[in-house]
């Protein structure tokens, strides 16, 4: 139901804009592997993952950092990739990969240089401040060649996108990831593997993702490599794609302080256990946001070509239909998951070890729906002529976000972490869609994300209000099952959303037909 939803809120508004065969079905399949790798997260974050919370700590820790690591490497080499894409094949140009793997080697070098020479200072500096400096010495080994790796990983997974194929490259890296981490934990609980080397296997694994996704390239007939191309471009286009790069690079930066900074943080100051416990609740949040990332990849197209053909009023519809779809979904599934907090702490495998944390999910899931509510403003700045404010708001965000985790965490745990989360992203949300309400006069809201909004705050007291009642398995299933259908049927009969009302008359038309 979910997907149908959300894949109709932009067909309906981008059916004369758009061919979309090819995209609706990527689309329709990169969810069926979101949602299947949901699952088996769901089932690993249950049962599998408590056996050991340092060891998948240290494992998302090690992830995390690496992964901040390697934005730095890029220095946005990979937000060049569909950028200047149609340059080269417009003008026969061959060898766009090397060029691209030529800059981000340069990148790699330049940096590593640096590091190396302000390694002291640096080291330095950030143990005066409480961090654990010895965490990242430990996991050198594995950090510094992932985060060369993710950086040749980012601009083939882009390269696929300009053949418009997210799928494959979603099973090659995310999903098998999935099945990875769980397998990783087993074997060490069964001491079967120790901790240095689920850190080999990590590289390995990685390793073999980017020679997968060069066959895979290779079979779309995208794996251009030729190394004179630097000969072939003009100085000019040269300076023109490293200004671009350098200005990808303070996106991606700012972006990957925002969205990893908190793991970094904690396992830093706190411990890898607890960035364990913290990453079972950021799970569960991105259950909630699942809906987002299929809308944001295929509306760009929608909002550049609106702009392009200065079609505000078809901008203003898709943002206000995108806010009221994805917080009304949003409300949905974080009705679910919180009215079955309980339950699901019951049923998961040392699952008292996160009872008095249960505010960070609520924190995180809070910040989800605030995202969701706000919809598509990032990307209504990105593709207008303002696009720049969107580096603004980005570092303002990084900051801020860095500064509130080191208060928040030393003085409330990881719950502080998710609250320096919430702070920060809402500050970004009002930012921006303030901005897009005075460049454009067009706003997400509607007087019935109030009524939502209702819901929402009685979704939220409901357990904490009525706590013993929330303790049972069944009477939080009960509860839960009649809160939804009650959401959907005021939704429904109260028209607030016309892709949930347009889905359930279509089937209960078919149910009525059968009969």
């Amino acid at each position: 139901m979910i997907h149908c939803i959300v894949y109709s809120i932009f067909v309906r508004i981008a059916k004369n804009e758009l061919k979309l065969g090819i995209v609706q079905r990527q689309s329709l399949k990169n969810s069926i592997v979101n949602y299947l790798g949901i699952g088996i997260g769901g089932l690993s974050t249950m049962f599998i993952y408590p056996l050991d919370w340092d060891l998948y700590g240290e494992i998302q820790f090690i992830l995390s950092t690496s992964i901040l690591l390697s934005s730095l490497f890029a220095m946005g080499s990979h937000t060049l990739v569909n950028k200047y894409f149609p340059y080269f094949k417009a003008n026969k140009i061959k060898g766009f990969l090397s060029l691209l793997f030529i800059y981000s080697s340069v990148n790699i070098l330049i940096v590593s240089i640096l590091l190396f020479l302000f390694k002291e200072p640096f080291t330095t500096a950030i143990s005066l401040g409480g961090f654990d400096v010895n965490k990242i010495e430990r996991n050198l080994f594995v950090i510094f060649p992932l985060g060369i790796l993710f950086v040749y990983f980012a601009i083939l997974r882009a390269q696929s996108f300009n053949y418009a194929r997210i799928v494959v490259p979603d099973v090659i890296s995310n999903f098998s990831l999935k099945l990875l981490i769980p397998i990783l934990v087993i074997l060490s609980y069964f001491s079967i593997i120790n901790d240095q080397q689920v850190g080999w296997i990590l590289i390995i694994y990685n390793f073999l993702i980017i020679v997968l996704l060069l066959k895979y390239i290779h079979s779309l007939g995208g794996l251009d490599f030729k190394w004179n191309v630097i000969k072939k471009v003009a100085f000019g286009k040269h300076v023109e794609m490293i200004r671009y790069m350098i200005y990808g690079a303070m996106n991606h930066v700012g972006n990957i302080l925002v969205y990893k900074i908190d793991i970094v943080m904690i396992g830093l100051l706190l411990s890898t256990t607890k960035v364990g416990y913290y990453s079972i609740f950021l799970f569960l949040s991105v259950v909630i946001e699942v809906p987002t990332k299929a809308i944001f990849q295929i509306t760009g197209p929608i909002i550049s070509k609106s702009f392009e053909t200065n079609q505000l009023l078809e901008i203003r519809k898709l943002y206000k239909n995108s806010s009221i779809n994805l917080y009304l979904i949003g409300v949905v599934l974080f009705s679910i998951i919180w009215l079955n907090i309980n339950t699901f702490f019951t049923i998961m495998t040392n699952g008292e070890d996160l009872i008095i944390y249960k505010t960070v999910f609520l924190l995180l899931a809070f910040t989800k729906l605030v995202d969701m509510v706000t919809s598509i403003n990032f990307h209504i700045i990105s593709y207008s002529k303002y696009f720049r404010a969107n580096t603004l708001f980005i570092a303002i965000l990084a900051v801020s976000n860095i500064l509130f985790n080191y208060y928040l965490i030393n003085k409330y745990d990881i719950i502080g972490a998710a609250l320096a989360t919430g702070i920060s992203m809402l500050l970004f949300n009002l930012m921006k869609t303030i901005f897009v309400f005075i460049q454009f006069k067009m706003h997400p809201f509607r007087k019935e994300l109030l009524l939502l909004t209702l819901f929402l705050i009685g979704a939220t007291l409901l357990p904490i209000l009525f706590e013993g009642i929330f303790n049972s398995i069944f009477f939080s299933l009960i509860i839960s099952i009649g809160f939804v259908i009650l959401l959907i049927f005021v939704a429904f009969k109260l028209n607030i959303s016309l892709e949930l009302n347009n889905f359930i008359k279509k089937y209960r038309d078919k149910l009525i037909n059968k009969k």
